[in-house]
């Protein structure tokens, strides 16, 4: 075999290996952009979501933004809370007694 030929080979498998190292660096700084992206898409789903939500919910909308106007904000944040805690309540409570009269 030529020994030019040889010499390619032997540079090119040097090569290789190099470029396979930094492909391995470059994945590991890559990571967290990676998770940086990956945030912004789940946000940006979640507020594409919403605006469509939105669209197809005029009246609720309309009804909360009248009642942010008529009521005071804190009224409202109070009501928001309480509903949340009853919802939660309800749900635990409910949870609570499929368990029970499975156990039965």
């Amino acid at each position: 075999m030529d020994p030019r030929l040889v010499e390619l080979y032997v540079a090119r498998g040097r090569l290789r290996e190099r470029i396979g190292q930094q492909r391995v660096q470059l994945a590991g700084t890559l990571t967290s952009v990676s998770r940086a992206l990956h945030t912004i898409d789940r946000a940006r789903a979640l507020w594409d979501r919403a605006r469509l939500w939105v669209r197809a919910n005029p009246g609720v909308v309309a009804v909360a933004a009248v009642a942010v106007v008529v009521w005071r904000p804190r009224s409202i944040l109070r009501s928001v809370v309480w509903g949340f805690s009853t919802w939660r309540s309800w749900g635990r409570w409910r949870d609570w007694v499929r368990i029970g009269l499975r156990a039965l």
